[in-house]
């Protein structure tokens, strides 16, 4: 069985790991983008870690959240879970666009790991999400800057990364400007993690593939 992604989001990563843990099948994910996860930041504020079972995400390396981590890169997250899903018989078509859906074939021009070309798919999954019109404003610095009404996280290198609803001020030395749109960065990544779960639940028990 083929299962074709249209989207390379967290959701869809996950989804693809939950459907992985209980079916036997070959996954391709297709995407623009030259390199997965490593372009465009978005919100990373954690609870707690480790977030995932550990067979569903590689080494984040310099990254990797300790114990006094309230914060993890998320484009670093995306890359390491990008990666073992690679292991798993996912394959990533990079710097692919598609030109054409016809019913359950793909048409597409690009890089990636087979070119140009088509592919029947049993299943082509489109994991639209339904997002907040409240637009964050976000940053990284290296100490926690004195603004009113912030969310905080610190990563595992001691970089503070903060969001704010309200535009940051210019008179502080960022060294990454962000913007994102949701409803909140503190919980973001929790509820996207939890929403590729739940997705995956749904479509294995749709198709009565859950072991």
């Amino acid at each position: 069985m083929k299962i074709a992604f249209l989207d390379t989001d967290l959701v869809s990563l996950c989804m693809a790991h939950k459907i992985l843990d209980n079916l036997e099948c070959e996954i391709h994910f297709f995407t623009e983008s030259a390199e997965l996860g490593m372009y465009g930041e978005e919100p990373g504020l954690i609870d707690n870690w480790p977030l995932l079972n550990s067979s569903w995400i590689s080494s984040i390396f310099s990254q990797e959240p300790n114990s006094d981590s309230t914060a993890v890169r998320k484009s670093w997250l995306k890359k390491a879970i990008s990666i073992s899903l690679a292991d798993r018989n996912c394959f990533f078509h990079l710097r692919t666009r598609i030109t054409k859906i016809n019913s359950r074939t793909i048409e597409f021009v690009g890089a990636g790991f087979a070119g140009s070309g088509n592919i029947f798919f049993n299943h082509i999954l489109n994991q639209e999400v339904t997002k907040s019109e409240n637009l964050w404003y976000g940053g990284t610095t290296l100490e926690i800057p004195k603004i009113d009404n912030i969310l905080v996280g610190k990563r595992s290198d001691s970089i503070i990364e903060i969001w704010s609803e309200d535009k940051l001020p210019t008179n502080i030395n960022w060294i990454q400007q962000m913007q994102w749109q949701g409803t909140n960065p503190k919980n973001s990544i929790d509820s996207e993690i939890n929403m590729g779960m739940l997705r995956g639940d749904e479509f294995l028990n749709s198709h009565v593939f859950l072991k």
